[in-house]
């Protein structure tokens, strides 16, 4: 009877997404391509997390809906504590239900955000509807995923009116698509990446209070959810802003680290015993540790951290080419792998490519700049900080759309002439 209650979900679903007219940037063939995509990804999570790796326990897709089944249970036994658990104000008196769950709490912490909460939350909120159905909540973080998907796409679009290159980028890249279409935090990253995003074009236009909430909504997601994401957005989306009024990059590049520098100052004057190296340091110190206790197969090495200025400034460089190279060939052992490894040959394509095309045009504009080092960012970041193959092409996944968007752009012109007329190229133009 689930399996059935979760088919017609996403067939219903699929219809509202396909006859609907709050889509109008993309049309209903694009609309049952990306929701159908997203489908086929799911099924396919789940047979990797019940076949390949069967252990229910350590499977991401499981682990959290598990946990909040047991929070959904206190909303019956306890409404005032699944209350206070649930705003994140609970007590010492709570402890005993907070310990029916698994992953609440880490075993590794280094003082930032538990993002784990946040996919528990929206979970048991979900089975107060659901009745903790597995495939409807599924359902509904896969259209939660396909709304913030849309959201970039039309981000994009307002960049460059190239409707295949937006749609690829948003809905298509394999790693994107396959982490996104899951009962996973990138799912839900997706949703307040593409929101947030889409929330400040829109206000940039016109300000309306239905923008105003989605971008109120989506910025708490990300601060909970992954803050380097945020940290790393927030000057590309500040430098953009800067040059669009004043037309100069020295204002906006000047703008864009004055911004940085205060928000670090301010930082440290609230929180006087926090650091950004100590933090890092202990975020790479923690991922070892849990790798090594997992006997994760796929680590590699790097850098220890020491604290210090010039280890991290040699990390920058190294982090981006461990996020970039690995897996390689020596790490193919099943089709995700290969995947992965495909889909890093074809960014390295696109990097020499764009490389050749800048050295055409002399200059990239402001956006393109902008997206490049916010995904080459959070890239350093992974690559620094989690040194383990299958996590790093995870936590990767939500910046590729708009680094493939930003080195589509530009490739050499004699490349995008080829492409562009080719028919299927132009097919998909008038279809999408």
């Amino acid at each position: 009877m689930s399996t059935i209650l979760s088919l017609v979900s996403f067939l219903f679903l699929g219809a509202m997404l396909y006859y609907l007219k709050l889509f109008r940037q993309l049309s209903p063939l694009g609309r049952a391509v990306a929701w159908i995509a997203k489908g086929v990804s799911a099924l396919a999570l789940v047979y990797i997390y019940t076949s390949v790796y069967p252990k229910r326990s350590e499977a991401d897709i499981f682990k959290y809906f598990d946990d909040s089944k047991q929070l959904t249970v206190l909303a019956y036994e306890d409404p005032s504590a699944f209350g206070r658990i649930f705003f994140g104000t609970w007590e010492s008196k709570d402890l005993p239900y907070l310990n029916r769950m698994n992953y609440w709490f880490r075993s590794y912490d280094h003082g930032l955000a538990n993002d784990n909460r946040m996919v528990i939350r929206v979970n048991a909120l979900m089975n107060l509807m659901t009745r903790g159905v597995y495939g409807i909540n599924l359902v509904l973080f896969l259209f939660l995923s396909f709304l913030g998907c849309y959201w970039i796409y039309a981000f994009l679009l307002h960049f460059n009116a190239r409707k295949p290159s937006a749609f690829v980028a948003a809905f298509l890249i394999p790693s994107t698509l396959f982490w996104s279409s899951g009962i996973l935090k990138e799912s839900l990253l997706m949703f307040a990446l593409g929101g947030f995003l889409w929330s400040l074009l829109s206000l940039s236009k016109k300000w309306e209070l239905r923008y105003v909430m989605l971008g109120c909504l989506t910025l708490y997601m990300l601060l909970f959810l992954k803050i380097y994401i945020l940290c790393a957005l927030a000057p590309m989306v500040l430098m953009y802003a800067l040059y669009c009024h004043q037309k100069s990059w020295w204002i906006a590049g000047l703008g864009a680290f004055g911004f940085m520098v205060l928000l670090y100052v301010a930082a440290r004057f609230m929180m006087p015993q926090w650091s950004l190296f100590s933090t890092l340091q202990g975020k790479q110190f923690d991922f070892i540790q849990m790798a090594k206790s997992v006997n994760a197969g796929s680590q590699i090495w790097v850098i220890p951290m020491d604290g210090t200025w010039g280890t991290f400034l040699k990390l920058i460089p190294l982090g981006i080419w461990n996020t970039l190279y690995y897996p390689n060939a020596e790490m193919l052992k099943n089709e995700l792998s290969w995947v992965a490894f495909v889909e890093n040959a074809c960014l390295f394509l696109l990097i020499i490519g764009g490389a050749v095309g800048v050295v055409q045009r002399k200059m990239a504009p402001m956006w393109v700049l902008g997206m490049l080092l916010f995904g080459f960012a959070v890239f350093s970041l992974i690559g620094m900080t989690a040194p383990v193959v299958g996590a790093m092409v995870r936590y990767k996944a939500p910046v590729l759309p708009f680094l493939v968007f930003g080195l589509l752009y530009l490739q050499p012109q004699c490349t995008i002439h080829f492409f562009n007329n080719q028919k299927i190229i132009q097919w998909l133009s008038t279809r999408l």
